[in-house]
């Protein structure tokens, strides 16, 4: 259906409200690959990471996939319903211990994204998808205990994007002195 605007003219539809919400969950499994994967991350991994951080649910999914020792494959990964699924109880840093060299690994990549789409802003990639790789990132190195790398991940993703809760989530624990107690 087509309206006019009578000071600019016709105009056609928007786009669906949540679009970055649908695209966040397609690339999901790509993502959570491209997090934990061998070798750098490539230019289509840091565009499915930063496609996936669009969305707060598929973040929420990522860390829960992070965090659990034994998840390999992503291939049935799904964003976090917040009505029907329970919050990963890593998302406050308890429950087992996540393989430390995984979720570094995860942490850094999302630095990788952030910094592709620093050099590349004409690629299309959402600065909130860009925010929430940071915060994400900012979340990896929380779960380690790098507390001071949590923050400066954190603050940078706000810079981006003030709102995300991730990213004020892990700067307020930081601020507050909270550290993961995962079980060994």
């Amino acid at each position: 259906m087509r309206t006019t605007d009578t000071s600019t003219g016709p105009t056609t539809p928007t786009s669906p409200r949540h679009s970055h919400e649908i695209a966040a969950a397609v690339t999901l499994p790509s993502a959570a690959r491209a997090l934990v994967a061998p070798g750098p991350l490539t230019t289509a991994g840091g565009i499915a990471v930063t496609t996936a951080c669009g969305a707060l649910s598929t973040r929420v999914a990522l860390l829960g996939f992070l965090a659990d020792p034994d998840a390999d494959d992503p291939i049935g990964i799904s964003g976090h319903d917040p009505f029907t699924d329970p919050m990963p109880s890593a998302l406050l840093g308890s429950g087992p211990e996540p393989d430390r060299d995984r979720v570094r690994r995860a942490g850094d990549r999302c630095v990788d994204a952030w910094r592709q789409w620093s050099g590349d802003r004409d690629s299309g990639q959402s600065v909130v998808g860009v925010g929430g790789a940071l915060g994400l990132g900012a979340w990896c190195a929380w779960a380690l205990g790098a507390e001071l790398r949590a923050e400066t991940r954190a603050r940078y993703a706000l810079d981006l994007r003030a709102d995300d809760p991730l990213a004020q989530l892990v700067l307020r624990s930081c601020t507050l002195g909270i550290r993961a107690a995962w079980r060994g």
